[in-house]
């Protein structure tokens, strides 16, 4: 059986043309929107060349915040050797400010202080909740070629097991990739019109 995955609050914030992302930036009161999105769902949103991006509660737990002590910036982080390597700082000093166990360290400071072990790895992080996987239905209209009826079918695999078909030759019928299978053809509802002189 094929699944699709469903998508997330934040795939669908964050998917560049969405509805909901021009709601966030591209509408006269994007701001107002940003700030009513937060107060509801919780996390951040970031200014990035692609938009403002949303970061969610759990992913912020997950991470660390620091505070830049000559511009005052609030600087979010997920990985404390990226960050460090990018600022000239270590783990170990990075974690030793989040522990309290150190005012500042190379003009930064802790926004807020939380229990973090002396070295990369942290804490034992929350779990992002896993995509919820959708079964893909396969349906398909067909017409008896001896009685004419309509036959409505939500589930390819159910009705063929049900009727006693071949799942992959019913399963060709609804792709158009066969023309019959036993009595069974693909209803067209414009087969009635081919031979129409009103066509021509």
């Amino acid at each position: 059986m094929e699944f699709y995955e469903e998508k997330t609050i934040t795939d669908l914030v964050n998917t560049k043309g969405s509805r909901i992302w021009y709601k966030m930036n591209e509408n006269s009161k994007e701001r107002k929107h940003r700030h009513q999105f937060v107060a509801e769902h919780g996390g951040f949103f970031t200014k990035t060349d692609n938009g403002w991006i949303w970061t969610s509660p759990i992913k912020e737990k997950n991470g660390y915040w620091l505070r830049n002590i000559h511009t005052e910036e609030k600087v979010f982080f997920e990985s404390m050797k990226e960050f460090g390597d990018q600022h000239g700082l270590t783990a170990v000093k990075i974690c030793e400010l989040l522990n309290g166990k150190r005012k500042t360290y190379k003009g930064w400071t802790a926004v807020e202080l939380r229990e973090v072990k002396e070295g990369p790895g942290s804490f034992d992080k929350i779990p992002e909740p896993k995509k919820k996987k959708i079964p893909i239905l396969k349906t398909a209209i067909f017409v008896d070629t001896l009685t004419g009826e309509l036959i409505h079918v939500n589930n390819l695999r159910q009705f063929s097991l049900a009727n006693g078909f071949d799942y992959a030759a019913i399963k060709k019928l609804a792709n158009g990739k066969a023309k019959s299978c036993k009595n069974l053809k693909l209803y067209n509802p414009l087969e009635k019109y081919k031979d129409s002189p009103e066509t021509k």
